[in-house]
C-alpha cells in the first residue's frame, strides 16, 4: 500500500516538475528569441516581458511610455505552437464623458387656490441629467491593418499607460501533435526598446 502511494506521488511530482519547467522556460524568451533593432541608439527597456500564452486567448501587458522617447515594440513566439504570426494591438484606456438620464422621486408641497402652502405633499418624479465618465479602450495600432507586422516604432508625445495585447491564432499543423489541451500553450516574448526622440529639422539642436 505504501509502495503504491509512493509511486503515485513520484508520478505526480514528475508531472509537476515538467509543468513548472515549461512555465519557467518562457520567462526570458524575449531575451534569446526576439531580434533587437539594428539602430544602436535603442536601449533595452525593462518593461520587456515573456509569458505562456494560450491559443485564442488575448494576453495583455501593461506598460508606460514617456514623453520625449521613441519606442520599438517587437514580438517573438514559438511557431510550433503559436503559429507563424500573432495578432498584436496597442491599446490606450481613456475616460470619456457620457450623459445619462436618471429618474428622481421628490416631494412637492401642494398649494391652495391663492398659492399658499397647505402643508400637504405629493410625490413628483422628474428626470435629471448627469455626466458620468466611462473607461473605454482606444486601439492605437492593430497589426492586422499592417500586414501582420511583428514590430512597431513610435514616438511618445505624452506620458501614457498603454496595453500591449497579443492573441495567438495557433499553428495550422502543430508539431508535435498533442491531444491534451495543456499543449495549446506556447511562449510569446514582447521586446520593448527605447531611446530619446532625435531632434530633427532646422529647429533641432
Amino acid at each position: 500500500m505504501m509502495s503504491s502511494f509512493r509511486n503515485s506521488f513520484l508520478v505526480v511530482g514528475a508531472l509537476f516538475a515538467i509543468h513548472s519547467q515549461a512555465q519557467s522556460d518562457c520567462t526570458d524568451y524575449h531575451r534569446f528569441n526576439c531580434d533587437r533593432s539594428s539602430d544602436t541608439r535603442f536601449n533595452l527597456n525593462g518593461q520587456s516581458k515573456s509569458a505562456s500564452v494560450q491559443i485564442g486567448v488575448p494576453t495583455e501587458l501593461n506598460i508606460i511610455v514617456y514623453t520625449g522617447q521613441d519606442y520599438r515594440v517587437s514580438f517573438c513566439y514559438d511557431e510550433k505552437v503559436i503559429g507563424d504570426q500573432v495578432v498584436a494591438r496597442l491599446i490606450e484606456k481613456i475616460r470619456e464623458p457620457h450623459e445619462i438620464s436618471e429618474q428622481v422621486l421628490e416631494k412637492e408641497e401642494l398649494l391652495d387656490a391663492e398659492g399658499k402652502a397647505t402643508g400637504q405633499f405629493k410625490d413628483v418624479t422628474r428626470t435629471v441629467k448627469k455626466t458620468e465618465f466611462q473607461e473605454v479602450r482606444k486601439v492605437l495600432w492593430d497589426n492586422q491593418e499592417h500586414d501582420m507586422a511583428d514590430e512597431i516604432e513610435f514616438s511618445a508625445t505624452a506620458t501614457k499607460r498603454l496595453i500591449v495585447e497579443v492573441t495567438a491564432p495557433g499553428a495550422v499543423d502543430p508539431k508535435p501533435k498533442r491531444s491534451d489541451k495543456q499543449f495549446d500553450i506556447g511562449c510569446v516574448g514582447i521586446l520593448i526598446e527605447h531611446m530619446v526622440t532625435p531632434a530633427v529639422g532646422f529647429g533641432g539642436k
